[in-house]
């Protein structure tokens, strides 16, 4: 008996593993949008916390030298009204930055992601993060790159991330 239990938690482990190198659902929020993708490899999805408002999650490698993606979802009542980040008017948009530009010195730029979401990128001027933020049906989602402790990020941390958010799928759930 313990050696096929034995068999079968092997079985499922390979199937997890071999599901997440895939690509699939990395995180769901509210039962209202799904984050999509496929995890770099090394990297698993690790939730930290979740209410029904929002939830944190971090996506982390077993190397301490690693930079992570830390993951945040929040219902927000002020952006019930938008399916997404573009239809956010130029003063919302202008809020949203200026958030950032309280603590922080600065850059923007915007991206698509291969699926058309748009994406604002913060990315702090000593590379201390770059920040991913959208919003989808009233949820905002910022997606922050950090480095290791101690450490800045490198160019090419930041190109690696950025194409690994750029291939990620924010899907509104409809139920």
């Amino acid at each position: 008996m313990k050696k096929i239990l034995a068999l079968l938690c092997t079985i499922l482990l390979l199937a997890a593993s071999c599901a997440s190198a895939e690509g699939g659902t990395i995180t769901e929020f509210r039962n209202r949008v799904q984050l999509n993708g496929t995890l770099p490899e090394g990297y698993r999805f690790s939730l930290l916390s979740q209410t029904e408002l929002t939830l944190e999650g971090k996506i982390v490698s077993d190397d301490p030298a690693a930079p992570e993606l830390q993951v945040y979802f929040a219902f927000n009542e002020s952006y019930a009204h938008a399916e997404s980040l573009a239809s956010l008017d130029e003063n919302e948009m202008e809020l949203i930055r200026q958030s950032f530009t309280e603590e922080y010195a600065v850059s923007f730029s915007s991206m698509t992601t291969a699926s058309g979401d748009n994406l604002l990128v913060t990315r702090e001027n000593s590379n201390q993060f770059l920040d991913f933020y959208t919003v989808s049906l009233g949820n905002e989602i910022e997606l922050i790159l950090v480095p290791a402790e101690n450490q800045s990020l490198t160019d090419a941390q930041i190109t690696r991330w950025t194409e690994f958010v750029r291939m990620l799928d924010v899907l509104p759930l409809m139920g």
